[in-house]
């Protein structure tokens, strides 16, 4: 057991859930939160190709402290199919998100991996 001194960035994307259908000749807009403990989220981003490129979220800042911040993007998908919409959040200290769930903690506190949804394009 460890005691847990600060809590790493983490993000959530709130809307659309996933198994969402979605048609290929429209925008898909995505939002959700992101939070840092003690730290702000400096930048968020997401991924369509599996976390092989990143794309930049609109960020707002916190309302206060220690407040969760929203960010909203606008996806465009290039072809029909199956795809993950994956989000990363950094923390102001160059901390981010990593892409698999890290070492096991009671209650999973520190679960921090990155968040995804699946979703279909027609």
């Amino acid at each position: 057991m460890k005691i847990i001194e600060s809590m790493p960035v983490k993000s959530l994307i709130t809307y659309p859930k996933t198994g969402a259908v979605f048609n290929k000749s429209k925008l898909l807009h995505i939002r959700g939160h992101a939070w840092a403990g003690e730290l702000e989220v400096s930048k968020m981003e997401y991924s369509i190709d599996f976390g092989a490129t990143w794309k930049m979220c609109d960020l707002e800042g916190p309302a206060n402290r220690l407040a969760w911040q929203h960010f909203k993007a606008a996806i465009l998908f290039p072809q029909k199919g199956y795809y993950e919409i994956w989000a990363r959040a950094t923390d102001t200290d160059g901390n981010s998100q990593p892409m698999l769930v890290p070492g096991w903690n009671p209650k999973g506190y520190l679960n921090n991996a990155c968040h995804r949804i699946a979703v279909k394009v027609v």
